[in-house]
């Protein structure tokens, strides 16, 4: 890894900022401009070429790494890669071959009729709860009175014949 501690602490703070991993391809993409820059020629950049900073004390200064042992490390690592987005973007590209989008977007354009459909009719239905919930209060305010009424008659005319009862007995 970067041996340059303000350059370390720069993308430690750069992985805490982004939530980087340490095994993340991009740690590894910096690993490899590191090992990378100092590879090449002490001239200046090209054009789009990107130099690591001169203050960077680069590990492969101690080791001597060809053009082909770099371009070999490259097709070890980047081949894989590449094969597996490769496989994916055609798997991808055959499932998008098999949609039928005109029948997808139908369905959907039902789906959404359904969904207002239904939206409509449970409104409908808290409208017909809701005046259904007022005419049970309405009537249970109306049956209150009946209810007194016929309990104090019931009691009335069980104390009456209660009181007939006990006379004729003789109690």
């Amino acid at each position: 890894m970067i041996e340059n501690p303000e350059i370390r602490a720069k993308i430690l703070d750069w992985q805490k900022r982004y939530n980087i991993q340490d095994g993340d391809p991009a740690i590894a993409l910096l690993e490899l401009i590191e090992f990378i820059g100092p590879m090449r020629s002490s001239g200046a950049a090209e054009p789009g070429e990107y130099r690591a900073p001169a203050q960077v004390a680069p590990i492969s200064a101690q080791v001597d790494v060809s053009s082909e042992s770099l371009a070999e490390a490259m097709k070890t690592a980047l081949l894989p890669v590449i094969e597996r987005m490769s496989y994916q973007a055609q798997e991808m590209q055959q499932k998008l071959e098999h949609i039928d989008f005109d029948k997808f977007v139908k369905q959907i354009e039902t789906y959404h009729e359904g969904i207002d459909y239904c939206t409509k009719k449970l409104d409908v239905v808290k409208k017909e709860t809701d005046a259904l919930v007022i005419r049970v209060d309405k009537v249970g305010s109306q049956i209150k009175p009946i209810t007194r009424g016929a309990v104090i008659t019931l009691c009335l005319f069980f104390a009456v014949l209660g009181a007939i009862v006990s006379r004729l007995l003789g109690l």
